[in-house]
């Protein structure tokens, strides 16, 4: 029964990684190797089946990574999507209605027939277990044919397994479910690590002062706006061949900044690492929870903060703040913005409703320092449904995508709708910018918006985000983002061909408030 499962995993739930190992090696040149790749596989799959396989855990060893990779093969085949540790952590993180545009009718007969009978099957099957002595016996000739079928393929075909592990890492990360298990194990070990580690805060930014004096000058009111998968070369302020930004692209006071990369390419990862102080290369995402980060520095020099979130939270962001600084506007309880349209979602601009209220508040509590920084956390382009992401207005390139299933639509089709979700970005990054305009007489006002990552839109077959890293497309990294302030706010950004990474974000949310802290001097910044 082991070997029959092994079997029909390294069958059933590999075609990715194989259609990846082709791409690679030709079959017509190397048919040899690609036709010792399943037996590796079978053999690696038998070993890790029997190590984990004992009396009472056979049956539930064998339904796990049946489900397992029914599940993880199916958005591996569609979306190219590869389960690293982030990914497990970027999926653990998404919210019911996210993962409600991920699941379809195809989705759900792939879990039935791969998934689920099998493991039927395996439930029904009667397993006897030999005497002591003859099962380790047996089990001792499962673990010697495992290895053969490891081992004497590597042997015989040595060069190409040597190009192989060295120069194609990133073709093992498409095997299923090898690669999600062990992500799933490496996560766990996170998990276990973080539960008895002490809850020890790590501040930052300790020497941090206000250098100007909030009470002899013009409040300063900022917008950050935190978008949502729009990736860089789809602005057409970047060069894109398209008017995906028209109503930004002809406002006054707007710096477009061309070459930004985000430090993740998922919303659990990006999002923190925005705020953090610790920069890209030293991030981890694991600890950021016990790190302070650049609104926890700006709570403490007394800054108003409030952070509306219509994507599925601040990812920790805002955990040490009050409870009313952070308010949930994906439902209509708050966002007043979600019958605009037949999918019942709540639209970016509901979360502008209302903010005239909130800085009269601030006004009437007549507080020492009425500065204030504003987060709105978008849904903005979040995939796979981009059909759903904008309203009828903005539908101007056609024919449009309207399936989850994007590998099934038009390509075409597929940017289409994910370019019309951007014109409602920019859109709403309008609307933010005119309602800040209002206030430039009586306050210091500005606009930074930059996006968590990009997206894949087919291209070499992937879609959506969260590849790892070090093999993710560039569309994945390279992010929109613009910068306004009012005319009377002597604020300028740097040129709009600074190249400029997620980094810049904490250094230059500091500096529009007047922040000094040694941490973060003589770091890039999104302003001069």
């Amino acid at each position: 029964m082991m070997g029959i499962v092994a079997l029909f995993l390294t069958l059933t739930a590999n075609v990715t990684f194989f259609d990846k190992a082709t791409e690679v090696y030709p079959f017509a040149q190397h048919i040899g190797f690609i036709g010792s790749l399943p037996l590796v596989l079978c053999g690696v799959m038998l070993l890790v089946i029997v190590l984990l396989s004992y009396r009472y855990t056979l049956k539930a060893v064998l339904i796990f990574l049946l489900l397992t990779a029914a599940v993880t093969a199916y958005f591996t085949d569609t979306y190219g999507t590869v389960y690293d540790v982030n990914m497990l952590q970027n999926a653990l993180q998404t919210d019911k209605a996210e993962s409600a545009d991920l699941f379809n009718v195809n989705f759900i007969l792939r879990i039935l027939l791969l998934g689920v009978l099998p493991s039927v099957w395996v439930a029904w099957q009667k397993v006897t277990f030999p005497p002591i002595k003859r099962s380790i016996l047996q089990r001792g000739l499962t673990y010697l044919l495992s290895l053969g079928l490891v081992v004497l393929p590597i042997l015989a075909m040595s060069k190409n397994y040597a190009s192989f592990f060295r120069e194609h890492k990133q073709l093992r990360s498409y095997t299923n479910p090898a690669t999600p298990v062990y992500a799933l194990g490496k996560l766990a070990s996170i998990q276990l690590k973080q539960a008895q580690a002490p809850k020890t805060q790590i501040m930052h930014a300790t020497d941090a002062v206000q250098v100007s004096n909030p009470t002899t000058r013009k409040p300063k009111l900022v917008v950050f706006v935190v978008g949502e998968t729009a990736r860089g070369d789809h602005v057409q302020l970047n060069g894109y061949n398209r008017t995906t930004f028209p109503q930004m692209a002809a406002t006054a006071g707007v710096t477009n900044f061309n070459q930004v990369i985000a430090c993740g390419t998922s919303t659990a990862y990006s999002v923190p690492c925005m705020f953090s102080y610790v920069g890209m290369k030293d991030y981890d995402v694991d600890t950021a929870n016990y790190q302070e980060n650049v609104l926890d520095t700006l709570h403490r020099l007394k800054v108003n903060i409030l952070w509306r979130d219509n994507n599925s939270s601040s990812k920790g962001v805002t955990n040490r703040l009050p409870a009313a600084d952070f308010v949930d506007y994906k439902t209509a309880r708050n966002n007043t913005m979600c019958n605009t349209n037949p999918y019942g979602e709540c639209r970016d601009v509901g979360m502008l409703v209302g903010l005239d209220d909130y800085v009269k508040q601030l006004a009437n509590q007549n507080t020492l320092n009425q500065d204030t920084l504003i987060v709105l956390h978008q849904m903005g382009n979040h995939g796979p449904a981009y059909f759903k992401r904008y309203d009828k207005q903005f539908e101007k390139f056609t024919p449009v995508c309207q399936s989850n299933e994007l590998a099934k639509c038009d390509p075409q089709s597929v940017i289409n709708a994910f370019d019309n979700a951007l014109l409602a970005t920019d859109d709403f990054l309008a609307k933010t910018v005119n309602w800040l305009d209002k206030y430039d007489s009586t306050h210091q006002v500005a606009m930074l918006y930059v996006s968590d990552h990009g997206e894949s839109l087919g291209e070499n077959g992937i879609y959506l985000h969260g590849m790892p890293y070090k093999i993710a497309p560039k569309a994945q990294k390279h992010v929109a983002s613009m910068f306004w302030a009012g005319k009377h706010s002597g604020i300028q950004a740097v040129p709009s061909n600074t190249e400029l990474t997620h980094d810049a974000i904490t250094p230059t949310l500091l500096k529009l408030f007047d922040v000094r802290a040694q941490t973060v001097k003589g770091k890039s910044l999104f302003i001069q």
